[in-house]
């Protein structure tokens, strides 16, 4: 299978790189699909077998391709936890602050909070009701509370039956609350979002958008507003 086109000189092994990209991207090559053999691949592109193999490295770093010990390397099939592995880095060395990361949560749940307004199902209802019960149940124990809260918030996203929202939401929503831990919230606190989640089921169940969304958004202002308090 003829793969790549020659590259020039400068910066062989991302041009390779940038290359098999857009082939995964374009769905040229498939999830599961086995690459040839580094020889055939060096070949095709014209190039030397650590520059070909420097370039797998970099498409591994993206996600996009595994390799198997003794069978070949594979395009990789889609994972959101290579969405959370960047969200993570850009936190780790800096380049994005909880703040920020929070911030966009704010715009994306907001919009997930109407969409579960039209979308929620009467199971997506029974999922919420019981998330508020367990919130109520452990509001002071922290970590059983914040694992509730998050599941909470998931189950929302869930409810808009659009498979992006689940999967944009977690990486964001984990790096918080994983922040949060470290940094418990008070349990009146706890039970003021308790009242603030009650707002927004109530809202999704009546199917009103706008009072869904905007129940959202008091409730993530309020906890930024403790979450920025807090931050060093």
């Amino acid at each position: 299978m003829a793969i790549g086109t020659s590259v020039t000189k400068a910066n062989l092994s991302s041009q390779i790189a940038n290359q098999l990209e857009e082939l995964i991207l374009s769905q040229e090559l498939k999830a599961g699909e086995r690459l040839p053999g580094e020889i055939e691949l060096a070949e095709q592109f014209g190039t030397s077998r650590n520059i070909l193999r420097e370039a797998l490295t970099s498409l591994k770093e993206r996600g996009l391709v595994t390799v198997r010990n003794g069978s070949g390397v594979y395009v990789a099939q889609p994972d959101a936890r290579i969405l959370g592995n960047v969200v993570n880095r850009l936190v780790a060395v800096g380049s994005a602050s909880i703040q920020e990361v929070y911030e966009l949560r704010v715009a994306l749940e907001v919009q997930s909070s109407g969409l579960a307004a039209v979308n929620a199902t009467d199971e997506d209802l029974q999922s919420l009701d019981e998330l508020i019960r367990l919130m109520e149940q452990d509001y002071r124990d922290d970590q059983l509370w914040s694992k509730h809260d998050y599941h909470f918030h998931r189950a929302l996203a869930v409810a808009t039956h659009n498979c992006l929202f689940p999967e944009f939401l977690r990486p964001l929503n984990k790096t918080v609350y994983d922040w949060s831990d470290k940094n418990p919230r008070s349990v009146e606190a706890r039970m003021r979002g308790i009242e603030q989640h009650k707002h927004i089921v109530e809202a999704v169940k009546a199917r009103d958008r706008e009072a869904a969304e905007r129940f959202m958004s008091e409730h993530l202002q309020v906890f930024l507003a403790d979450l920025t308090q807090n931050l060093p």
